[in-house]
């Protein structure tokens, strides 16, 4: 007999069966889903965790090497300094030596003490006979010359104390007649001079060493390389020629113990031993820390780009070059980092190395650290999987009990949060940055909630932020235009209309504003002044200095114009206005010129500008040619200097061009610039045009050379064409 079952039997097997068959697919699903999220995680984060650490093994090893080339830079700077303080020093020595032989009646007669003879002090100017000025008996016969040279000794002195205890120094004046006037400063300021055996033996003669010999040959300021003096310490020279009435009379020099160089090389400052040299110009190491080996000093060195190690050659060259950088080296056979940098004084080069593993252990220690946290990560996140696969299948049967009272509910409870949600997020995508979401969940999806209301906060602080920025950039942008304006109007553009003659000029900056500048006016009926300058830099501070430059030079020739004086007068008066209050220590390069409209007689005053180019119109002849390069310094450098006043005569149909370097340094996108020799065949072939067609010309040959690329320089030019009256 077949058995009933009830409708509440059928609806409860139906819910059972149901429910069990959900649970088993539900329980398959969510293991294989798991399974493949957790290897997923796994290998992403082995990814990730490799690639961090491979990011902080390179960011390590960059600070690393960025910390080694600073340090590079830095000694090499002081050392600098320290040699640039000596070549200063000895060139002053010879200029006052020099003042004093020239005009040797302006100064009294002094009578040092003659060394060897009585105690000689540290620090005390002494006078001391060559053994050959002895043995020739004429030490009466250089005394009044060494008497008025006396003078120099309180100054040379003054100087040579004002070095910190522990240096050790000798500076002296070493005459053609073969007396010696100095001042030794010992390393311990209590103690005596001393005078060795060897000064007295007939060797001692320092008008034989070879750099007392090149330094009257060449009339320039040297620096010996590194050598052993008599009094037994290494020591570097600085040699400088001093003059009387009749030529060369000496040379004036500076004697230093390297010993505080030594110190400063010993000094390591990266953990680990690093190696510190310094390369003189012909390759050879003239200081180390290192005693022996490759890269020891010797008083005759071998040149280090010749050497066995390949490297270490290579590097060489660069050092010598003066170049600045960090590489890696071999070096008998070990791998080292390297970082060298100029001592310009010098011409020198301070390197230092560094065994890579020194380097590199930070680096490498960052990387492990970080792999040991990932591996740590990935057994913790295993377990995590484990026991969370557990705990979700009692979950579930847990689930699948309360499944038919609770599934409505719970449903509704999870979905319309989450609607809620939905809901909000799509107004503020709208654009309503205003909406705040609030939800009590308590869970995740409150929290969700609240980073949202936090994220549009932060959206609403950094479009206010935009906001002001653009705000200030086009404050900025219309301050820049404005001042393009007013530097264009100051710049004249009325260009005169005179019989017999066209003028024409324009300035083109590379920025908003620019520092270069032109200008033009009559000084009488018959004169004009054309001028055109350079002033170093870019942007706003050349623009203001260009102002500066540009009153001070008008106001200076309208001045000296008055008072009768020449042109050149004018350009310096102007050049020592612009040195004061310098403190931006900016320099121009100026050319100004007047023109007699009737004789077509030109003078002019070249300031370390640009040639102009003439272009000559004579039967037969029509290629254009600069004019020769004034030796005349840049103005705003040195106050005091002197100007020379050049003349030329054009003929009728004579044209001059007035340029700044930006045409001729005009860069395309390859590197290559416009030159001097495209700009004399681009005017070469407008012969015959008008000044304003020529510039024109010229205008139109830099911007084809360009070829879009980005102006590096302004570019100013004025063309003063001469029919004749």
């Amino acid at each position: 007999m077949k058995v009933r079952m009830s409708i509440e039997q059928r609806l409860f097997r139906l819910v059972l069966w149901t429910g069990i068959v959900c649970f088993l697919a539900f329980e398959a699903v969510s293991f294989y889903g798991l399974n493949d999220v957790r290897r997923y995680t796994i290998e992403q984060g082995q990814e990730m965790g490799a690639a961090s650490a491979a990011f902080a093994e390179q960011v390590a090893d960059e600070q690393a090497k960025q910390r080694f080339a600073l340090l590079a830079r830095e000694k090499a700077t002081r050392i600098d300094s320290e040699m640039a303080r000596i070549k200063e020093d000895t060139e002053l020595l010879a200029k006052t030596m020099t003042q004093i032989l020239t005009k040797p009646d302006n100064y009294l007669p002094r009578r040092l003490p003659v060394g060897g003879e009585t105690p000689i002090a540290s620090g005390q100017p002494y006078l001391f006979f060559t053994p050959a000025l002895r043995a020739s008996g004429h030490i009466a016969d250089v005394m009044p010359e060494a008497d008025i040279a006396a003078n120099a000794a309180e100054t040379m002195a003054l100087w040579a104390n004002t070095y910190e205890p522990g240096h050790e120094l000798t500076y002296f004046y070493a005459a053609e007649l073969g007396y010696i006037i100095s001042v030794d400063v010992m390393a311990d300021r209590n103690e005596n001079v001393k005078f060795y055996d060897e000064w007295y033996a007939p060797s001692f003669d320092p008008r034989n060493r070879p750099w007392y010999k090149e330094a009257k040959a060449t009339g320039k300021t040297i620096f010996t390389n590194v050598f052993v003096g008599i009094e037994g310490y290494p020591a570097i020279a600085c040699m400088a020629p001093y003059y009387d009435k009749n030529g060369f009379a000496g040379g004036a020099g500076i004697a230093h113990n390297i010993d505080s160089l030594y110190k400063q090389l010993a000094t390591n400052e990266l953990e680990g031993t690093n190696v510190n040299f310094i390369l003189n110009a012909q390759g050879q190491v003239v200081l180390s820390s290192e005693k022996d080996g490759v890269l020891s000093a010797a008083e005759k060195g071998d040149d280090l780009r010749q050497g066995t190690e390949q490297d270490l050659a290579a590097k060489a060259v660069s050092m010598v070059e003066g170049q600045t950088a960090v590489d890696m080296v071999l070096v008998e056979g070990k791998e080292y980092y390297i970082a060298y940098a100029p001592i310009p004084s010098m011409k020198w080069s301070y390197g230092t190395l560094i065994e890579k593993d020194v380097v590199v252990q930070p680096a490498q220690a960052a990387k492990d650290h970080l792999l040991t946290q990932a591996e740590n990560f990935f057994a913790a996140f295993s377990k995590y999987f484990r026991d969370n696969l557990l705990r979700t299948a009692v979950l579930l049967l847990l689930l699948l009990l309360m499944l038919y009272y609770a599934s409505r509910k719970a449903a509704d409870r999870f979905v319309q949060p989450l609607l809620t949600l939905t809901a909000g997020v799509r107004d503020i995508a709208s654009g309503n940055l205003e909406k705040k979401l609030s939800l009590k969940t308590g869970d995740e999806i409150e929290q969700l909630a609240e980073s949202f209301n936090q994220m549009t906060d932060e959206l609403r602080r950094y479009i206010k932020k935009l906001e002001q920025a653009a705000a200030e950039k086009e404050r900025i942008a219309t301050e820049l235009s404005v001042a393009a304006r007013i530097q264009a109007g100051s710049l004249p553009q009325d260009f005169p209309s005179q019989e017999g003659c066209e003028l024409f000029a324009t300035m083109q900056p590379a920025k908003e504003v620019g520092g270069d500048f032109y200008d033009f006016y009559f000084l009488d009926d018959k004169r004009l002044l054309v001028t055109i300058a350079d002033v170093s830099d870019k942007g706003v501070p050349a623009a203001l200095f260009m102002v500066r430059s540009k009153t001070v030079l008008g106001s200076s020739i309208l001045r000296t114009e008055k008072e009768g004086g020449s042109l050149a007068d004018a350009v310096m008066i102007a050049n020592d206005e612009l040195c004061q209050n310098n403190e931006a220590e900016q320099f121009v390069t100026a050319f100004a010129a007047v023109i007699d409209m009737v004789t077509g007689q030109v003078s002019y005053v070249n300031a370390g500008h640009n040639p102009p180019v003439l272009l000559h119109k004579q039967e037969g002849s029509g290629a254009a040619r600069l004019l020769p390069r004034a030796d005349n310094p840049m103005l705003g450098v040195m106050e005091g200097l002197v100007y020379k006043e050049n003349t030329l005569q054009l003929a009728p149909g004579d044209t001059m061009l007035l340029y700044t370097d930006g045409v001729t340094e005009a860069m395309n996108k390859e590197g290559q610039m416009f030159t001097k020799e495209q700009l004399l065949r681009t005017l070469s072939a407008g012969q015959g045009k008008k000044a304003e067609e020529i510039v024109s010309i010229c205008m139109e040959a830099v911007g084809k050379h360009a070829a879009g690329a980005e102006a590096s320089d302004d570019i100013t030019m004025l063309c003063f064409h001469w029919q004749g009256i």
